[in-house]
């Protein structure tokens, strides 16, 4: 089979590829593994994607209207998100609906499993499993929105994209009253170093958990956060979150999209809105036929963004006492406008690493 494009994976990124690249009349199929496929994920995006993507908001279940952070000497601050709330969403629905929406728009959906790929001639020559048996595929363009564990990463650079592991379960409570409404962050020694731990709104109740570089760590520190919250251990799910470091756009006839390409925010790990926008920079390029400008537009609209949130994760979940300092900050209103802006706009008017550094220097200097 010869093809225009073929994406592969069909969750948030490559599902949002195949619609706009089937709107603009190329010839799309879209590959995705396991159809019924539940991601374990706390399914949190921000509310802004369903009016940019046409996304119907009867996908949302929960949402979230503000933030608490909580510091390793049990400090608090709920800081509210404003019009811009957190929508949690249920992923095997949300993402079925995403890939109904780029059929209905003339995408062709296939059910398999990529299990090899070489550039051949300038076209990719892809190998799909499916439950009729192997497939051959060639493509002018491939779109590589399979995830953190991409196989096409794997088979073209030997490696997966660098990762950090996380766990969580889902419990139902009796009364979600002093826990609706809100994500909850907490830092400090309870949590694994450099991590942090959470309990999010969930469509079933709430979801607690917590995650680190250090595979082997992860459970303890979630038992410890389970018994400090009242909860008895239950079903435990774990998955891998990817790393961002910038060095993933294009090759050989291949885009890197969301997770593939490690599209998640530094420091919160958002990644559902990333891994779409990514796909819509991506789209552009191929549009275009104009490879180098897919890191052109991700660079321009989000580098300076990731490079800060990096830089503020290395530093202030380094030890205790830094995460402390982390929250005293948010005393100061201007701390907390600046940061509901950097999360959650794309039209920051300030210079984010200058004017952001700024901030943090000048209300945090007495500390």
């Amino acid at each position: 089979m010869e093809i225009d494009i073929a994406v592969i994976g069909g969750g948030p990124a490559g599902a949002t590829a195949a619609k706009l690249l089937s709107r603009a009349k190329r010839e799309t199929v879209l590959i995705e593994r396991n159809l019924k496929n539940e991601k374990p994920c706390g399914g949190g995006i921000l509310s802004k994607a369903f009016k940019e993507f046409d996304i119907p908001r009867q996908l949302i279940k929960k949402r979230a209207d503000a933030i608490r952070i909580v510091s390793p000497k049990g400090k608090t601050h709920d800081i509210s998100l404003g019009a811009a709330f957190l929508a949690i969403v249920h992923r095997e629905e949300f993402d079925a609906a995403l890939r109904m929406a780029a059929v209905s728009e003339g995408a062709a959906l296939l059910e398999g499993t990529l299990t090899d790929i070489q550039h051949v001639n300038g076209q990719s020559a892809l190998t799909i499993k499916t439950a009729a048996g192997d497939t051959s595929i060639r493509a002018r363009h491939v779109i590589a929105a399979d995830g953190v564990n991409s196989m096409i990463v794997k088979k073209m650079f030997g490696r997966f994209p660098r990762r950090v592991y996380t766990a969580h379960e889902i419990h139902s409570v009796e009364s979600e009253s002093d826990l609706s409404g809100r994500c909850e962050f907490r830092f400090g020694s309870v949590t694994p170093p450099g991590f942090y731990s959470w309990i999010f709104p969930h469509k079933d109740g709430i979801s607690i958990g917590t995650g680190s570089e250090h595979t082997g760590e992860v459970d303890g520190y979630l038992d410890g956060m389970l018994r400090d919250s009242g909860l008895s251990k239950g079903q435990r799910r774990g998955y891998f979150i990817p790393v961002w470091d910038g060095s993933l756009y294009y090759k050989n006839g291949v885009y890197f999209v969301g997770d593939a390409a490690g599209m998640v925010l530094p420091f919160t790990y958002e990644g559902i809105y990333y891994a779409m926008r990514s796909a819509e920079f991506a789209v552009a390029a191929v549009l275009k036929n104009k490879p180098g400008l897919y890191k052109k537009l991700w660079q321009e609209k989000y580098r300076k963004r990731y490079l800060l949130m990096r830089a503020l994760q290395r530093y202030f979940l380094k030890n205790d006492a830094r995460m402390e300092t982390l929250v005293s900050l948010y005393d100061n209103p201007h701390i907390r406008e600046a940061s509901v802006r950097l999360w959650t706009q794309d039209d920051v008017k300030i210079n984010l690493i200058g004017g952001f550094t700024a901030l943090i220097k000048k209300y945090g200097s007495g500390r």
